[in-house]
């Protein structure tokens, strides 16, 4: 409006600055224009090359959006549910703490859970709720509401972020470390889910401040309309192995020791079939006949 703006737009402003002067501490980052923002914030790049006292490097890619409070994000109508069950980036959602000069950053990774519990050729959920804060006992922290909705509970905060870690290198290598790994799990499974491989893997617990520990747990969603991708996957899946087996570098005492051996007939076999599903791997199994 000319000579003024609404308070309330001002102060979540403030909190989108705060937001992105706590990012760049990290990674390189550009923040969409207004005229141009459909529901991500800011683009951005981790920084690496810490140990290089001349050089920054350009790390993972991820795009952040930025709140002011823990209030739900909710998407309901088609063109938004559609837009936010097709991430192709990992997304962290960014809640500005402005009395602090700091900002609690959280993982959707678990979002996906909720896309192919669903979402793929059946039922569609009628709106999908991303909630900060909010925590389950039952993994992945997906919740069907009889309404048709889904919520999907975030949980605490992967890492907290204050403006005076940003000025200290020791802190930003630790925040680093921590996102990197955040960010590394959701790209593979984002991944998976666009090659047809339906299975998300995530923590069972984790503390705020530190990288998701090992043993992750894994979900799987199977629907009759993933068939001719599963095939298709199996083939090439089975291919590579066959390839790597009969590789003339592998020696044949690895596959006495690895158990591979008595596996190849069963093998041999199953790619049989496969080449008839799929013709384009004939070319890389001429030998398949052959004992």
């Amino acid at each position: 409006m000319p000579g003024g703006r609404s308070r309330t737009f001002r102060l979540g402003d403030r909190s989108e600055l705060l937001v992105q002067h706590l990012l760049t501490g990290i990674a390189f980052t550009t923040p969409v224009p207004r005229q141009e923002d459909v529901g991500i914030d800011f683009f951005c790049t981790l920084m690496t090359g810490y140990d290089d006292p001349s050089l920054l490097k350009a790390g993972t890619f991820f795009s952040a959006q930025a709140k002011s409070s823990q209030e739900p994000l909710v998407y309901e109508k088609p063109h938004e549910l559609e837009w936010i069950t097709n991430q192709e980036n990992p997304l962290l959602l960014c809640i500005a703490d402005r009395e602090e000069s700091a900002m609690d950053v959280y993982s959707t990774w678990n979002l996906l859970c909720a896309v192919l519990n669903g979402w793929h050729g059946q039922k569609r959920a009628s709106s999908i709720r991303l909630v900060p804060g909010k925590g389950s006992s039952e993994w992945p922290g997906v919740v069907d509401n009889p309404d048709g909705s889904q919520d999907v509970l975030l949980g605490k905060p992967i890492i907290r972020i204050a403006h005076h870690q940003i000025f200290d290198e020791v802190s930003t290598k630790e925040i680093l470390a921590v996102i990197e790994k955040w960010i590394a799990l959701d790209r593979e499974n984002i991944v998976n889910r666009h090659a047809g491989l339906n299975w998300v893997a995530g923590p069972i617990a984790y503390e705020t401040g530190k990288p998701p520990a090992p043993g992750l747990a894994v979900s799987f969603y199977w629907n009759p309309n993933n068939l001719a991708q599963c095939a298709l996957n199996l083939g090439r899946s089975a291919t590579a192995l066959w390839r790597v087996l009969h590789h003339g570098g592998m020696p044949k005492e690895a596959l006495t020791q690895d158990g591979f051996g008595p596996a190849i007939p069963s093998l041999r076999e199953l790619l049989r079939w496969l080449r008839t599903v799929d013709p384009s791997l004939n070319n890389l199994l001429q030998d398949i006949d052959q004992k």
